[in-house]
């Protein structure tokens, strides 16, 4: 289990309940189920698919009524996951993470839904599977400034599942939890659907790598897949073009088959009709170890991503990826925050329609044992992920793998692995907190638990540089609230893990 000292500052950078009991899917093989390239609409799929809720909140009765959710305009690019506003009269989540299929072989899926406002939120939950059955419903409800966690209903044969849940009102999140024999990994549930998901690692060489792919809305998705590749090779197999997904429609699909041998991977879905959600799930397999690895795409490149906090262990790796999804060539920056010392920036030139990695963990100058915030500057857009290993004889999972970030804010909310008395992994926890101001101006940021209850954390940020929060300040089972003076960024390390970065969270933004 990972731990690290309380608190640590560094200096200027260079630059739910358901009504019924729930049940886990089936522990099926892989390969079971495959994408079917030309599915044919299920009998009274559509009226079913992501019903729309009516409730009237606290004790009032749920109604559903039959029209699923049209498609969202697209989120901007970077993140792509943002909450509700508290006055909205409706939300919807949209969770999926491959479990039980290929690299979820084995695995079961859990989602914790947090409440951030002071009145109990009501909604329903709509399940599929990938054999296109008739959606499961089912009703949720996340009390006051709290969270539950609820296990979609899996249904038979199914062997994969994505559930949209809708609720009558905003300020409600999804952290997906996936855990197998392989390890366990989280993932925010995206909140809007998008014509574009990009994913910067993963690999097929060792390990297993799937994509998930979900359309949630009542209109029909057509969809492109591309892949980069580390020694610049461009796939883009003939049987993922023009990929058919009917409303309601989940398709998993391992991508071993196709993109094969490469030790990083990048992926570029494109929907040339419609909106969808995608995922990837890595079952990670190396020398020291093995993990398993939930990513949420992003909905599009940017030229900043930030990591809050990155620790090197002895006898660890760290690298990152950088993919450029562009016909152009560019530079990439990688500078950080050491605390007590000046670093020289790492500098990655990256071909067009390739990936670049970084391996940090190597950086002669750069400090073992010792947290520091990372930052990637590009000449164009790309997207980042960081790939993290633990040293041989550490404990499971051994390896993760996390996308970077592009938001900064005054207010954001951690969730953790679990609800308090309830961890969704054994053990797990909150492990530690960092924050970050790029800014020019310290800052100051308070920690509370949502709902109260303990004594606020208060700390002073110096202006671009970090300070860190231990499992004695913040660790637990309790969501966060982060409040500061000005737009910091933050993550989370979670645990049981067997290396600071192996399961992490980037948190939520709230609106002010």
């Amino acid at each position: 289990m990972t731990g690290h000292g309380d608190e640590q500052a560094a200096g200027p950078a260079d630059g739910p309940v358901a009504d019924g009991t729930a049940t886990s899917p089936p522990d099926v093989g892989p390969r079971v189920t495959r994408r079917r390239h030309a599915p044919r609409p299920v009998a009274g799929r559509t009226s079913a698919i992501v019903s729309v809720l009516v409730v009237a909140v606290g004790i009032g009765l749920v109604s559903l009524a039959a029209p699923a959710p049209s498609p969202a305009p697209a989120p901007p690019v970077g993140d792509g996951v943002s909450v509700a506003p508290v006055d909205a009269t409706t939300s919807s989540l949209f969770c999926t993470t491959g479990a039980g299929v290929d690299a979820g072989a084995g695995a079961t899926a859990t989602v914790v839904l947090t409440n951030t406002t002071a009145a109990p939120v009501a909604g329903v939950a709509s399940t599929v599977g990938t054999t296109g059955a008739t959606p499961v419903a089912t009703r949720v409800a996340v009390p006051a400034r709290g969270s539950v966690a609820v296990t979609p209903p899996a249904g038979s044969p199914v062997t994969a599942t994505a559930t949209t849940f809708t609720f009558a009102g905003g300020g409600v999140t999804g952290t997906a939890v996936v855990s197998g024999p392989k390890g366990w990994s989280t993932a925010p549930c995206a909140t809007q659907v998008s014509p574009q998901w990009d994913f910067a690692g993963g690999a097929t060489a060792t390990g297993l790598l799937d994509l998930s792919l979900y359309n949630p809305t009542a209109a029909a998705v057509v969809a492109d897949v591309t892949f980069l590749t580390g020694n610049g090779t461009v796939i883009q197999p003939q049987a993922y073009q023009g990929i058919s997904l009917p409303p309601g429609q989940l398709a998993v699909e391992g991508l071993g088959a196709y993109v094969q041998g490469q030790s990083v991977v990048a992926t570029l879905v494109q929907a040339t009709s419609g909106a969808l959600v995608a995922t990837e799930l890595d079952q990670m397999a190396f020398p020291t170890g093995s993990g398993l690895a939930l990513l949420a795409g992003t909905p599009g490149a940017a030229t900043t991503w930030r990591f809050a906090q990155t620790t090197v262990v002895p006898g660890g790796t760290v690298a990152l990826d950088v993919a450029n999804p562009g016909l152009a060539p560019l530079t990439a920056q990688v500078s950080a925050v050491v605390p007590g010392a000046t670093v020289v920036p790492q500098t990655v030139t990256v071909p067009g329609r390739a990936v670049g990695t970084v391996a940090v963990s190597s950086v002669a100058g750069w400090p073992l044992g010792s947290p520091y915030a990372l930052t990637v500057s590009a000449s164009g857009p790309v997207v980042v992920g960081r790939t993290v290993t633990a040293p041989a004889g550490a404990a499971s999972p051994q390896g993760g793998i996390s996308g970077a970030t592009t938001s900064l804010a005054t207010s954001w909310l951690v969730v953790p692995p679990g609800v308090p008395g309830r961890p969704v992994v054994a053990g797990g926890a909150l492990d530690n907190l960092a924050i970050t101001d790029p800014g020019s101006s310290p800052v100051q940021v308070t920690v509370t638990r949502l709902g109260g209850g303990s004594p606020a954390v208060t700390v002073q940020v110096p202006a671009g540089g970090l300070s860190l929060l231990g499992p004695a300040r913040v660790g637990g089972l309790h969501p966060l609230v982060v409040s500061a003076t000005g737009p910091v960024g933050i993550l989370a390390d979670e645990a049981p893990t067997g290396a600071p970065g192996v399961v992490a969270t980037a948190g939520f933004p709230l609106a002010g």
